[in-house]
């Protein structure tokens, strides 16, 4: 999935002209990307493809798709075993440099890409984010660009280069990648700190709308790994799916609830829970719920607490077991249970 994510931004998301490749730079390309020059060769000679394939991206989005780096790259991934990639990369390779070798070879290799992972270069990126800030300062904005996608494809987790590249594709007048790149930065931090500024330079048609709801207060809701700075209860968002989660360390609860947004459209992430209190005495006994979310699968709510936090359905009925500790005395009921409901479970 990465891989598709990175081809998407440095690719699908440029300009017809394929802005990154033929936008004039101050410094030449070859300069700009020659330090990635060393520690790409050293994993290529080493085999060392998870690390060569983010180098070889980046090299190729600072030298282009006919750069002897485009072929490098295109056979580390088919190596790999990511052939859509490989495809895209030859194809283009063999377009920008004649080469009919590279055009059979691409022809040849399976659409179907299997699973690789890659190793990023953070302190690279980091190196490619510096040297892009600098330019940009500059307002060398074709230097700036490169630097970017360097950036991004060494470390393409690192949300602040969506930021950056959405920016700089502005000032070039480039407003469609400008507008997909500010969107994923959204979906990746919908509160990170430019995430406000974002939104605004966004057309509400290109966003939703993602309503949270609760049925008890949780004590921490997260969302896309990001923790929520305070309450609410709706928020603007890029298209996409989103994923929560509602934090109760009293209730020892953590419930995930996903949402997908589209543009112009309200989707609301809804985490249904209850508390279920463990009343059983005389003698002591434990708890075991179905859940909701796949049937037949019972749930040990545990004796560390005596009220624990539970997924529920509205509606719908759960199976529950209770027993004592020794085993000897046992139950098994038909409960129906309801979102925000203080169920309490007695002999």
């Amino acid at each position: 999935m990465r891989a598709a994510v990175v081809i998407a931004v440095l690719c699908a998301t440029a300009q017809a002209d394929e802005l990154v490749h033929t936008v004039e730079t101050v410094a030449p390309r070859d300069d700009l990307s020659a330090f990635l020059v060393a520690p790409a060769k050293k994993a290529v000679d080493g085999s060392d493809l998870a690390r060569a394939i983010p180098l070889l991206r980046a090299l190729v989005a600072a030298r282009g798709p006919g750069s002897a780096e485009a072929k490098q790259l295109a056979t580390a991934l088919a190596q790999a075993g990511l052939d859509d990639e490989a495809i895209a990369v030859f194809s283009a390779y063999a377009a920008a440099a004649n080469d009919a070798d590279a055009k059979e070879r691409a022809a040849k290799l399976p659409r179907e890409s299997g699973r690789f992972a890659v190793v990023d270069a953070p302190d690279l990126a980091k190196q490619a984010f510096a040297a892009g800030r600098k330019a940009f300062d500059a307002k060398h904005y074709g230097d700036a660009l490169v630097d970017f996608h360097m950036g991004y494809a060494l470390a393409p987790d690192l949300p602040g280069f969506l930021r950056e590249l959405g920016a700089t594709y502005d000032k070039l007048g480039a407003d469609g990648p400008k507008r997909e790149l500010y969107k994923r930065y959204l979906a990746a931090r919908p509160f990170g700190a430019s995430a406000d500024a974002i939104r605004k330079e966004l057309p509400a048609t290109d966003l939703g709308t993602l309503a949270i709801s609760t049925s008890l207060p949780c004590g921490e809701v997260w969302l896309n790994a990001e923790k929520l700075p305070a309450k609410v209860d709706s928020l603007q968002v890029a298209p996409g799916t989103y994923k929560g989660l509602c934090f109760h360390a009293k209730y020892e609860m953590a419930l995930y609830a996903y949402a997908t947004v589209e543009a112009g459209k309200t989707a609301t992430l809804a985490f249904q829970w209850a508390i279920v209190v463990n009343a059983l005495d005389k003698p002591l006994g434990r708890i075991a719920l179905e859940n909701p979310a796949s049937p037949g699968t019972m749930i040990d709510l545990g004796i560390t607490s005596n009220e624990i936090g539970v997924a529920v359905s509205p509606g719908k009925k759960l199976q529950m077991v209770i027993q004592d500790d020794t085993g000897g005395k046992s139950e098994r009921r038909t409960v129906e249970i309801a979102p925000g409901q203080r169920f309490v479970v007695k002999w």
